[in-house]
């Protein structure tokens, strides 16, 4: 919400007219007079260096001419484009210094955490800044330098010039003897200088040098897409068997996802893709020619089925994202949370997506395919948070959870879903529904690309991309124009409120049904999220309603025992298996740091199987929608 929200209206007098005309001619004469305000375009050079990568240092350097006075603010971004949590990049830099033309130092001055304002009096025309950044995170966010690659994000890297981030920059890379240079910018690994159109494209951009990296390379739709495998511990034969068959693999991919979409705008495409055995999570993010899947593990087998999977997920961001995009993403303000209500389409509905072309591309067969789509029903039902938030809340409130830094107690588990979860749901949902309205005339496929048409491809282009940012409403407006019907009750009970997921009902429409069901010698329920430590097991959350609720557990609480049986030796699922439902248990609790007994009444098994099957009485119009779904997936 902006000042301009509440709007006032007056008469000014003749004299109070001629105020305002001389305080905007000021304002106006301040906004060009210097602090990143000048919209003169200003030349810019960028070089990022990587000379000892055992220190983790990236050294930047950046050249401004002209340097207007009185000075420039050179900002570090808070928070990069396709992760929606606040991290301060500003943190990780160091020996920060200005120079003006002669080499003479220039004053500067920290105006906020992320902000560094040289004083351009006496520059001499021109101005050179550096600074390190120390960079050891292997994830599509933060950047790594060690001595086996430097992987690098633009936007925790490079600061950019305030009121200049339009203007048209130059980038060079400095790196080892014998490291090569890997990136959207070129498909020469020999290149080191890059003309780039503006500082989102920059920071859009990633970078892998590294000296041995895998790759190869296939054609798809008159583009050209490069495979760039980072790992350990393979020899070359091996490695070079191994990318040209995860390349085949991604090929179908992209055959499936454009034959879906109109041909993207980019003439050739980059996949960076790392096996890590020794990271703690994987990542994958999207960027507008290129992408990033880190995977944990090593090369082969599931790892590799992963990187798959999150390889369909961010291709199809080609599109959904990075192309039709909501509002708020695009251009960016860095310094601030960028709000939208619509992740659940540009995530969810894009993780819906990856699962419609890994079946399209042959990789998944019907039965994979709808066992992961069960698989996420039974995420979403196993979150309390469900009742709680709505899609719409969890792609606004994003900027709490997505990975954010958390330094103090939440109650997440029991308050909060996922967009990617439920608008994955929400994408299978209205596939069906838009595939039974038009009698299999229609799909969703339909919706995305209307929806591509109308605000990316057409529209006024802004310096940073064609096209204009939706609003939620415009997904309605989609769904309804290609159906010719009304989907507003879907959207007010299912996107912007918290009513059950109709997923009978529904699933009818195409011959399917869901069951839900429990593995046999499953134990009763406690109830909680547990950990186990050295003397029990840790509650780390308890659910609202449930055995442990009811029975005043909290969380933090460490159980010692069950029936006097030690939880040091046995896990929690093993002791509770002896009993059944409704069984009155008795635990050891130690509870800041005195022990005490607490009786809890055991629930029933938690429901832990999840199946979407195919109906034997489905009627021929059920099987037509079914199949139209499930074969080719074109209506």
């Amino acid at each position: 919400m902006t000042l301009l929200t509440r709007r006032w209206f007056f008469l000014p007098s003749l004299a109070g007219m001629r105020l305002v005309l001389t305080l905007l001619a000021a304002m106006g004469a301040f906004s060009r007079s210097g602090f990143g305000q000048d919209r003169a375009a200003l030349r810019l050079q960028y070089e990022v260096r990587i000379a000892r990568p055992t220190t983790h240092l990236a050294e930047v350097e950046i050249t401004v001419a002209p340097a207007p006075e009185p000075g420039l603010d050179f900002v570090m971004p808070a928070w990069s484009p396709g992760r929606y949590a606040i991290y301060d990049f500003a943190k990780n830099v160091q020996e920060f210094e200005a120079r003006g033309a002669q080499g003479q130092p220039l004053p500067w001055t920290n105006t906020d955490k992320e902000t560094w304002r040289v004083s351009t009096a006496g520059a001499g025309g021109a101005l050179r800044v550096r600074y390190k950044v120390f960079a050891n995170d292997l994830n599509g966010t933060f950047s790594q330098v060690d001595a086996s690659h430097a992987n690098l994000n633009g936007a925790s890297i490079y600061m950019y010039v305030a009121g200049h981030k339009h203007d048209p920059l130059t980038l060079t890379v400095a790196v080892p003897a014998g490291w090569k240079v890997i990136s959207g910018f070129s498909l020469s690994a020999r290149d080191r200088t890059f003309p780039v159109a503006n500082y989102d494209r920059l920071i859009d951009t990633p970078l892998e040098m590294t000296p041995d990296p895998s790759m190869a390379w296939f054609s798809g739709g008159g583009k050209t897409f490069r495979v760039v495998v980072h790992s350990y511990g393979d020899d070359p034969e091996t490695r070079a068997q191994r990318v040209n068959e995860l390349a085949a693999d991604l090929k179908k991919i992209v055959d499936s996802e454009m034959a879906m979409m109109p041909a993207p705008d980019f003439d050739h495409y980059t996949f960076l893709l790392h096996f890590e055995p020794d990271i703690s999570a994987g990542d994958g993010m999207e960027h507008l020619n290129s992408s990033q899947i880190i995977v944990r593990g090593t090369w082969g087998g599931g790892a590799l089925r992963e990187a798959l999977e999150d390889a369909a997920h961010e291709f199809f961001h080609a599109w959904n994202v990075k192309r039709l995009r909501p509002a708020a993403l695009g251009p960016f303000n860095y310094t601030r949370e960028a709000y939208t209500r619509s992740l659940w389409f540009a995530e969810g509905v894009t993780q819906y997506y990856s699962y419609v072309h890994m079946l399209r591309s042959g990789l998944w067969d019907r039965r994979q395919f709808l066992d992961r789509l069960a698989s996420e029903i039974r995420q979403l039902e196993g979150d309390p948070g469900r009742a709680l938030m709505s899609a719409e809340s969890s792609s606004f409130h994003a900027w709490f959870y997505d990975r954010a830094p958390q330094m103090q107690e939440t109650n997440f588990a029991n308050t909060t879903i996922s967009y990617y979860n439920k608008g994955a749901l929400l994408g299978l949902l209205l596939d069906l529904e838009i595939r039974a309205r038009t009698r299999g005339e229609k799909s969703l496929d339909d919706v995305v690309r209307l929806m591509y048409r109308n605000f990316y491809q057409s529209g006024a282009a802004t310096y940073y991309l064609s096209g204009r940012g939706y609003r939620e409403r415009d997904i309605l407006n989609a769904l309804n124009a290609v159906t010719g019907t009304d989907f507003e009750s879907f959207f007010r009970q299912y996107v912007a409120g918290t009513v059950p997921l109709p997923y009978d009902q529904v699933l009818a429409l195409a011959g399917l049904h869901l069951t839900i069901g429990t593995r046999p010698g499953e134990p009763p329920s406690l109830d909680a999220i547990t950990r186990p430590e050295d003397m029990g097991v840790r509650i780390v959350a308890v659910r609202p309603g449930g055995a442990a609720d009811r029975a005043g557990l909290s969380r933090d609480d460490l159980l010692i025992a069950v029936d006097e049986f030690s939880l040091a030796t046995e896990s929690l699922a093993e002791r509770l298996r002896i009993y059944p439902p409704g069984a009155e248990v008795p635990f050891t609790v130690q509870r800041h740091g005195e022990r005490e007994r607490i009786t809890v009444q055991l629930d029933p098994p938690e429901p832990n199987e999840y199946s979407i099957r195919e109906s034997p009485l489905a009627t021929p119009e059920q099987v037509r929608i079914r199949e139209g779904w499930l074969g080719s997936g074109q209506p």
